[in-house]
């Protein structure tokens, strides 16, 4: 069987009537962001001037966006996602009370945590490159965080958002997730099927937010688009992950 023809699958589609919405918006600048610092789910850092001004400008974007009604909203409980929440309620006071999961906090990394990327770099080459692009390889103090970020997106984060937004009576409305880089990497993926070797795949730029609309009763997410810092083009989650197979080397069957 040859491979997919991605050019027929990258398609734009229509609106899902059906389908619930999630913006996931990861936070603003930190100080250890700005420094090259890991913070995995460390709570030590807070936004720098540059990450307020950035969460700033997400609450007047999200008051100009004329199709998206908050009707729920998930936190981090890490310090750097509630603050970038709070500056969104300047603009957006309307946005609903939040609800904190555990579940939404940074990826854990355990020694890692509060150390240079620079002094990892040079201390540990052989993880700080599995790090980079080996994500089933990277090993932490004898654990394996990205592989286990992104059991707990699958296994513990979606299952509470989406049984939220299934039994609520507002299923037009969206639901706003405020969360962080690698977190969000790992909801966007298992959303549309993909394991964590799609690592690095939808890097997450702060303050950056993703689209994402998956139907209640579909086993996926079915589409998929950036909406800040720039407005990006939908595209289906089968080309997603027909797309991902492809540079790893599998051939999708059909």
């Amino acid at each position: 069987m040859s491979p997919p023809r991605l050019s027929l699958v990258l398609l734009l589609l229509p609106p899902c009537a059906s389908a619930v919405r999630f913006l996931v918006l990861r936070h603003g600048q930190t100080d250890h962001n700005r420094d090259g610092i890991i913070q995995g789910s460390s709570d030590v850092s807070r936004l720098s001037d540059r990450g307020r001004t950035q969460a700033r400008e997400v609450g007047a974007a999200l008051a100009r966006l004329g199709d998206v009604r908050v009707a729920r909203t998930f936190l981090s409980p890490l310090a750097r996602a509630q603050q970038t929440h709070e500056i969104l309620l300047l603009d957006r006071p309307d946005l609903p009370t939040p609800t904190t999961l555990d579940g939404l906090r940074e990826i854990d990394l355990g020694s890692w945590e509060g150390r240079a990327k620079a002094e990892l770099r040079a201390e540990q080459p052989d993880v700080y490159a599995a790090w980079q692009c080996d994500p089933l390889a990277m090993v932490v103090d004898g654990r394996k965080p990205i592989v286990e970020l992104w059991e707990r997106a699958r296994s513990a984060a979606w299952p509470t958002l989406r049984a939220v937004d299934t039994a609520a009576e507002d299923d037009e409305g969206a639901t706003l997730v405020v969360c962080h880089g690698s977190l969000g990497q790992a909801l966007l993926c298992t959303a549309l099927g993909l394991d964590a070797t799609a690592w690095r795949r939808h890097p997450f730029p702060n303050c950056g937010m993703a689209e994402i609309d998956w139907p209640a009763d579909a086993p996926r997410a079915t589409r998929w688009r950036w909406r800040l810092p720039e407005e990006g083009c939908w595209q289906s989650g089968t080309a997603a992950r027909a797309l991902h197979l492809s540079r790893v080397g599998v051939r999708i069957e059909g």
